[in-house]
């Protein structure tokens, strides 16, 4: 704004205020619908506990049908096999691995049913995917910045251009000059 070209840089803030504006539509429905899920699970699994928890958690509640117990959707299941390769000939301590990640209490989850998973799951990719759009923000607020400090310059090198024609426009120029006999010399010039 400084050299006088506001229109260009009224375009460049009206651009920088949208790349914000969809930052903060993106974050917000990325919490909406982490709430959601987060809802679902309590309604749908029989959990207790709030949206604090990790993300992985999270994703854990979505590939397992159930927190406890045996078969291959469960997760205790899923921990017993890792705690197999961990601690091979040590039953106490795959025990201990197994009670130290178990989710118990509020933290502990079975689904009434696979379609309420699958919209659990569903809900908490489209959660997933918000937050990431919301990211996309950052680089377009960067190429905005980028894209504004070209304009500038080649702002700058055509006012410069400009002045300088405007300088070296057309113009007459005399020049006299005295020469050792006392003599003299007379010089019109001039550029169009």
């Amino acid at each position: 704004m400084y050299s006088g070209h506001k229109g260009h840089a009224t375009g460049f803030f009206i651009s920088e205020g949208l790349i914000w504006a969809n930052y903060v539509t993106w974050q917000i429905a990325g919490h909406l619908r982490r709430d959601n899920y987060v809802e679902q699970a309590r309604l749908n699994a029989g959990m207790g506990t709030t949206s604090s928890e990790s993300d992985d958690f999270w994703r854990l509640v979505g590939v397992y049908t159930r927190s406890s117990g045996s078969g291959p959707d469960s997760y205790e299941d899923a921990l017993r096999r890792d705690a197999r390769n961990e601690f091979p000939s040590d039953p106490a301590a795959q025990d201990a691995w197994v009670a130290e990640r178990l989710p118990t209490g509020n933290r502990a989850w079975n689904w009434t049913s696979a379609e309420a998973q699958e919209n659990y799951r569903l809900t908490r990719q489209s959660s997933t995917r918000a937050f990431q759009r919301a990211k996309y923000s950052f680089a377009l607020a960067i190429l905005n910045r980028v894209a504004s400090v070209i304009d500038i310059q080649m702002l700058h090198r055509k006012d410069q251009k400009e002045e300088q024609s405007a300088i070296d426009g057309p113009s007459l120029r005399i020049l006299t000059d005295m020469t050792a006999d006392g003599g003299g010399r007379l010089l019109v010039r001039s550029t169009f």
